[in-house]
């Protein structure tokens, strides 16, 4: 009797998936479980600011210096900052303005996703020796 029960249970939930019924997921707004911290680094070395987000669907990330989006890209990080997999931001050569950008400033990351957004604390990242300039 218990056979048959669970072969019945297993036969409906196999015609429900087959049917192209597709199985509803609960919506999480993101919640940052990781925030970014303050950062100081040599002119011309890399940096990381992390943050780290769950939600569902998967929030996409964002960051922003200053409080302006922050332009990323997926290539060398020379310049600009990378965003990794993870949500991260990677600065492989940080500036510091005087024949190139700047990455001095207080960045923050933003997660969205169809439930919602959720921002960071902020974080500011220093040039060691330009503190306070």
């Amino acid at each position: 009797m218990m056979r048959r029960c669970v072969s019945a249970s297993l036969v409906a939930l196999l015609g429900l998936l087959l049917s192209g019924t597709r199985v509803q997921t609960e919506e999480v707004e993101p919640l940052i479980v990781h925030h970014p911290s303050d950062v100081v680094v040599k002119l011309g070395n890399p940096a990381t600011l992390s943050c780290r987000v769950d939600g569902s669907p998967k929030p996409t990330i964002e960051w922003l210096r200053n409080g302006q989006p922050l332009g990323t890209q997926k290539g060398d990080g020379q310049v600009q900052p990378m965003l990794l997999s993870e949500g991260s931001l990677f600065f492989l050569n940080v500036g510091g303005g005087r024949r190139g950008p700047s990455h001095e400033g207080v960045y923050a990351c933003i997660a969205r996703n169809s439930a919602g957004k959720a921002i960071s604390r902020n974080a500011s990242l220093y040039i060691a020796g330009e503190m306070g300039t």
